[in-house]
């Protein structure tokens, strides 16, 4: 994998604009230009979600709290993701109060690859659990709301 970084700080971000800008929490702001337009793995690399990892696709920037990585020749990006969302970070946070991770170091343990065409079907079939995953998802959040509401309505 290739670690990159950024300066960019929240308070150069705007409310609009045409790209977003990816922060430890999600999208931060917004620029009307981009850093980066490949697909990219985000690692949080500061603060107590040191460790924390996304996965950003199109055209993007990110701020300095954050790492992007991406994949060299012959691995599956996607596949990377999914062994980094399970990966532990812990032995390689530095810092007392506010903890922080460097590629420097974690960027040297080792992960199981196998060839490229079993890592993209593992990557696929790990996709296609998350997509579903994330639907259930909502589809409970709804369910939640539409229980809500109907106990409101039973006391009124």
């Amino acid at each position: 994998m290739e670690c990159h970084t950024s300066t960019l700080q929240e308070g150069s971000l705007n409310e609009k604009g045409q790209y977003p800008v990816y922060g430890a929490s999600g999208i931060a702001g917004f620029l009307d230009d981009y850093r980066c337009e490949k697909n990219s793995i985000l690692i949080i690399k500061d603060g107590s979600g040191a460790g924390t990892v996304s996965f950003a696709t199109g055209k993007y920037s990110v701020i300095g709290t954050l790492n992007y990585l991406t994949a060299k020749s012959g691995y599956s990006l996607k596949y990377l993701y999914f062994c980094l969302m399970s990966f532990i970070f812990e032995p390689f946070q530095t810092g007392m109060a506010i903890p922080h991770i460097y590629f420097k170091d974690y960027g040297k343990a080792k992960i199981y690859c196998p060839p490229i065409a079993e890592q993209q079907r593992i990557a696929k079939t790990l996709t296609v659990l998350e997509n579903k995953l994330s639907i259930e998802i909502k589809l409970l959040n709804i369910l939640y709301q539409e229980k809500r509401c109907l106990l409101s309505k039973m006391f009124i």
